[in-house]
C-alpha cells in the first residue's frame, strides 16, 4: 500500500530539494522552539515570495520556463519568478507564494505556475502581476505540470494522480485523480511496476514506491493537433482525443518513469526520461520508437525547435539535440548546466537553459 506521508522528489527534476523544509523552520536565534507554536509560522503557500537580488535568483533553482506573447517567464524556488523581454537580462517579479514553482504554461499573455501544496498562481499581463488562484497545504504531493487548452480550459497534474482542470481560466478547479476520468478503467487494475534488486531509485518521482497499486505520478502533459498526451511514473502514458473529457491508459516499451514531453511542430511528440532514454510517438502514443541519446544520464525537460527538430536537458549538464527524420540524437555537454529540467529558444542555435544552477544561455558547438 503506497504510504501516505513520503517525501516527493520533483519529478520534472528528479531529485530532493529541501526548499520547503527551509521556508516552514524558523531561525534558531529568532524565535524559541519550544515557545512557539508551529501554527503560528506562516504558510509558504499564500505568503509572498521574498523579492531578493536578481543574480542571487539566477544562480539558485529555477525548474520551468515559458514564452508569452511580450516576455519569457521562468519559475522555481521559494516562488520565485523572473521575466525577460530580452531573454538575457532578468527582472523578478512579486508572486504571492513562496513555496516551490514547478511549472508553467502560456496563452498569448496569460500564465498560470503550479507547484507544492497544490498552489497555482496566474498572470493576465504576461508575468509580470501574479494572483493565486488554489492551494491545499494538506495535498499528499506537488502538482508537477499545467497546460491550458485557450485562455479558459487548463489542466494541472501531479503526484498520485492528481488531475486538476478548469473551464474558467482557472477561477475554480476541479480536483480528481487521472483514474476518474479513464473511460472504463479499474484504478487498481494498473499496478506500478515494481523496481528490480539493486536498481537505483534516486532519480524516481517517489522516493517509496513499494508495492504500490493506482495511479502513478503525473510528470508532463501536452498537446498535438491529434489531442492531449501525459506521461508519468512506471513508464505510464495516457491520451484523450476529445481535449481531456476522458483518457486511455497506454504504457511506454520502458517501465521507468518519463519527465518530459516535447511536442514538435510536425505533429509528433518526444517523451525523455530515466537513464536517458527518449521515445518518440507519431500517432499520439499508440506505438513508440526508441531514439538513440548516447547517455544514460536522466532528461528532465526540453523544447521544440522548427523543423520537427528538439533540444533536450537533463543531468550532469546534459544537452541533446534532435534532429529532423531521424532517431539519432547529438550528444553535448554544458559544463556549469548541474542538472537541467527546461529550456527556451533564443534562436535555432542558443537556447536559455534552466536548472539547478539558475539560468543560464548556452550555444550547441
Amino acid at each position: 500500500m503506497r504510504l501516505s506521508r513520503i517525501t516527493l522528489a520533483i519529478a520534472c527534476i528528479g531529485w530532493m530539494h529541501s526548499a520547503f523544509a527551509q521556508e516552514t523552520t524558523p531561525p534558531a536565534q529568532d524565535v524559541a522552539p519550544e515557545t512557539t507554536p508551529a501554527s503560528t509560522w506562516p504558510d509558504p503557500a499564500t505568503s509572498p515570495a521574498e523579492m531578493l537580488d536578481v543574480a542571487r535568483i539566477q544562480r539558485s533553482l529555477m525548474v520551468d520556463a515559458a514564452e508569452a506573447r511580450d516576455r519569457a517567464v521562468i519559475v522555481g524556488d521559494r516562488g520565485h519568478i523572473l521575466v525577460s523581454e530580452s531573454r538575457s537580462e532578468w527582472r523578478q517579479v512579486p508572486v504571492p507564494t513562496r513555496t516551490l514553482l514547478t511549472a508553467v504554461s502560456a496563452v498569448d499573455n496569460r500564465l498560470w505556475a503550479v507547484g507544492h501544496d497544490q498552489v497555482i498562481v496566474y498572470s493576465s499581463d504576461g508575468g509580470l502581476t501574479w494572483t493565486l488562484q488554489n492551494s491545499d497545504i494538506a495535498s499528499e504531493g506537488p502538482l508537477l505540470d499545467v497546460l491550458f487548452l485557450d485562455a479558459e480550459r487548463g489542466f494541472a497534474v501531479g503526484a498520485y494522480g492528481q488531475f486538476l482542470s478548469t473551464t474558467d481560466s482557472g477561477a475554480t478547479w476541479t480536483k480528481e485523480v487521472i483514474s476518474d476520468r479513464v473511460a472504463g478503467a479499474d484504478p487498481l487494475a494498473a499496478p506500478i511496476a515494481d523496481m528490480e534488486e539493486g536498481e537505483d531509485d534516486s532519480m524516481l518521482a517517489s522516493t517509496d514506491v513499494g508495492e504500490d497499486e493506482g495511479d502513478p505520478h503525473l510528470n508532463a502533459i501536452t498537446r498535438v493537433s491529434a489531442g492531449l498526451l501525459i506521461v508519468g511514473e512506471a513508464g505510464a502514458v495516457y491520451r484523450s482525443i476529445d481535449n481531456g473529457a476522458t483518457w486511455e491508459r497506454s504504457d511506454l516499451p520502458y517501465d521507468g518513469s518519463m519527465f518530459a514531453l516535447v511536442p514538435l511542430d510536425n505533429g509528433r511528440v518526444i517523451a525523455a526520461g530515466l537513464r536517458g532514454n527518449v521515445f518518440i510517438t507519431g500517432d499520439l502514443g499508440r506505438t513508440w520508437q526508441a531514439m538513440n541519446s548516447g547517455t544514460e544520464a536522466s532528461l528532465f525537460g526540453g523544447t521544440a525547435v522548427p523543423g520537427g527538430r528538439a533540444v533536450l536537458v537533463g543531468a550532469s549538464g546534459t544537452v541533446l539535440l534532435a534532429p529532423a527524420d531521424t532517431l539519432d540524437l547529438r550528444l553535448f555537454t554544458f559544463g556549469d548546466g548541474g542538472t537541467m529540467s527546461a529550456a527556451i529558444p533564443i534562436s535555432e542555435s542558443e537556447f536559455v537553459l534552466v536548472g539547478e544552477n539558475g539560468v543560464a544561455n548556452y550555444s550547441p558547438n
